[in-house]
């Protein structure tokens, strides 16, 4: 557990010291150099630096004593201000990064794809996507289904339930379609139930250009995501091609609609 609360710390911008230190603050009340070394394991030449960063980061607090004494925040107070502070920087890097990007950019009709590594990157490009929806969105199921990945892996459990209240409040609210060629009846009748506006149909048997170990989605026959399962080691993750080139999406388009055409109707119970 603790293993798992450095890792995450590390990974929201604390160094590993500076996890251990924090950790071992939030273990005490009030705490010496000498107990967070002996609590945290980190030197004591190591310690004053990563109570410095966590003092700048303005979580911890100190107690101008004999010898001095540290405490930091509460954990929801302490959380709460890493997050205001991260998205003030968001926030200025994006101004910065937008200015550069419109200084630099040029008109191209060129149409490129574009790769993306790992299951969290594709999720959240996916997800860009659906936001973006104005008309219509078609999905072409993989043989895994985006639900049993979920039940894979707790870091897509949030993203999957963000997933289908953006599916319902295109559908419901903003009039947009959306189609899904589902790989199974019982991947349909899932869907059906959590998203009841979908149009939904089941893969036929046949073989087809499609029936690809891969998920395919394209959203306003402009943009489109190809996105293909791989098995390391046991392990799966996600890759996918991802393009708003309007022609390739165009074909993609034609080509889901002539397999949405060829597909079993489903026929909620």
């Amino acid at each position: 557990m603790i293993t798992i609360l450095l890792t995450s710390l590390q990974k929201i911008g604390f160094t590993s010291y500076e996890a251990k230190v924090f950790v071992a603050l939030v273990k005490n009340e009030s705490a010496t150099v000498s107990t967070l070394h002996l609590d945290s394991g980190v030197p004591n030449s190591a310690i004053y630096g990563a109570l410095k960063k966590l003092e700048q980061k303005g979580i911890i607090e100190f107690q101008n004593t004999k010898p001095m004494r540290y405490r930091c925040l509460l954990p929801e107070d302490a959380i709460a201000k890493l997050k205001r502070d991260y998205e003030d920087e968001c926030g200025n890097v994006l101004d910065q990064l937008n200015r550069i990007y419109g200084e630099c950019s040029t008109n191209t009709n060129e149409e490129l794809m574009w790769t993306i590594n790992g299951i969290r990157n594709v999720t959240d490009r996916v997800m860009q996507m659906f936001e973006g929806a104005q008309k219509e969105i078609i999905i072409l199921s993989s043989s895994t289904p985006f639900y049993e990945l979920a039940d894979r892996y707790n870091s897509l459990k949030k993203d999957y339930t963000t997933m289908i209240g953006i599916f319902n409040k295109k559908t419901t609210d903003e009039g947009v379609q959306l189609k899904l060629i589902s790989s199974s009846e019982e991947e349909a009748r899932k869907f059906s139930n959590i998203v009841p506006l979908a149009s939904i149909r089941i893969n036929s048997t046949d073989k087809h250009p499609l029936d690809l170990k891969s998920f395919v989605v394209v959203v306003d026959n402009s943009e489109m995501l190809v996105d293909i399962l791989k098995d390391d080691d046991g392990e799966t993750d996600l890759t996918a091609i991802w393009t708003n080139g309007k022609e390739f999406s165009s074909t993609m388009s034609h080509l889901l609609n002539a397999k949405w055409e060829t597909s079993i109707k489903y026929h909620p119970l």
